[in-house]
């Protein structure tokens, strides 16, 4: 199994330190482009004219793959801002889902209180599926494997709410789980 850390604050710091860089480059290519776009030849002779030409070629070459470099840059730098803006409203999304189920801060009767509440919605969507389906339903042979996924689902919920009887009073510490 993986797990994915995201730091929202250093990734929007990396973004805007990116841009810096990428203006700073920009600055140095288009500092650069005049004198190297176009060579005078050293002197007046074919060979002169030729090597001119040969590293006014390149330099055009080096530019237009400095502006691609350029545009993917930039491209990053917006991608990588924009994942830091959904990690940020992703966090503010759980925490206005479980603010409720907390009650404010955490506390340790919050905490005890937060795995029941849990338990206490997974039983009630499980009440309304039964009160949906018909009468009888859940009872015919054909349909003995619905009702032990059902059983199992319900004994996920279970073990998950113990689970996160004990985690949660740790986190109201403010102590790490995994390190």
């Amino acid at each position: 199994m993986s797990y994915v850390i995201a730091a929202p604050e250093m990734m929007t710091s990396a973004a805007t330190e990116l841009a810096t860089v990428g203006a700073n480059l920009g600055a140095a290519h288009a500092a650069a482009g005049g004198a190297t776009l176009t060579v005078t030849p050293a002197a007046a002779d074919e060979v002169s004219a030729a090597v001119a030409g040969l590293f006014s070629r390149a330099a055009q070459e080096y530019q237009a793959l400095a502006g691609q470099a350029a545009a993917f840059h930039e491209q990053f730098v917006q991608h990588l801002a924009a994942g830091a803006g959904s990690y940020l409203a992703g966090e503010a999304a759980n925490t206005a889902v479980l603010q409720p189920l907390v009650g404010g801060a955490a506390s340790s009767t919050s905490a005890a209180a937060f795995p029941s509440s849990i338990l206490g919605l997974f039983n009630g969507a499980l009440s309304q599926l039964l009160n949906v389906l018909p009468p009888g339903f859940l009872n015919s042979l054909e349909h003995y494997v619905i009702q032990q996924l059902l059983l199992l689902l319900y004994a996920f919920a279970y073990v998950s709410a113990e689970v996160l009887k004990m985690i949660i009073p740790i986190l109201a510490l403010g102590m790490p789980i995994f390190g």
